[in-house]
């Protein structure tokens, strides 16, 4: 049995919550719910402002470029930190309509799962992987038009890649925080 393995303050505290569920009112999903909406909403700001600033400094490199490798890797950058604003901004958290407890649940259940899938799998996918190869050709074209700055070029072309690199396990971690607030949901009902 799976609470043999417990010390006995969590025994007893495990054997206690099978005897007495947890109960959740509406009023505790619609705080929770708020402020998931409110840490979903700074988020997608924060994103989307960040992307701004690529989108700026792109452009400003695709018109002061000289190469054509340079623009296109200008252009799919702006490409993909649009892709970015767009994947953020189509997933807003919802409000919360006034209802019943078991509609609340569903509800919440709903943003949840919709917010995992998105920090997951094909998720990821759908806004990092387009936003790769534009920094990287742009990286590229940059230091075979400037050799003496390739040495600087490649160190931030590896520390692009580390941090797109750890955005996967980062994201895959908050799939994993939402499904677990998905697990608590069901064990209440």
């Amino acid at each position: 049995m799976r609470s043999d393995y417990l010390p006995d303050d969590l025994r007893r505290l495990w054997q206690e919550l099978a005897l007495n569920p947890v109960q959740v009112s509406a009023d505790d999903l619609r705080r929770e719910a708020s402020k998931l909406r409110a840490r979903l909403s700074l988020r997608n700001w924060f994103v989307a402002g960040v992307c701004c600033v690529i989108i700026a400094a792109y452009g400003f490199f695709f018109f002061r470029s000289k190469t054509a490798l340079e623009r296109i890797g200008s252009a799919l950058s702006i490409a993909g930190a649009a892709n970015v604003i767009v994947q953020f901004l189509k997933r807003p958290a919802r409000t919360m309509p006034s209802a019943s407890a078991m509609e609340s649940i569903r509800f919440y259940r709903a943003e949840l799962e919709r917010h995992r899938d998105f920090h997951r799998g094909k998720g990821i996918a759908s806004w990092l992987l387009p936003g790769l190869p534009g920094p990287i050709i742009f990286n590229i074209a940059f230091a075979l038009d400037r050799p003496i700055f390739a040495p600087i070029v490649g160190l931030q072309l590896a520390a692009f890649l580390m941090i797109a690199a750890l955005v996967v396990p980062l994201n895959l971690r908050m799939a994993r925080k939402y499904q677990r607030r998905i697990d608590a949901l069901d064990a209440w009902r």
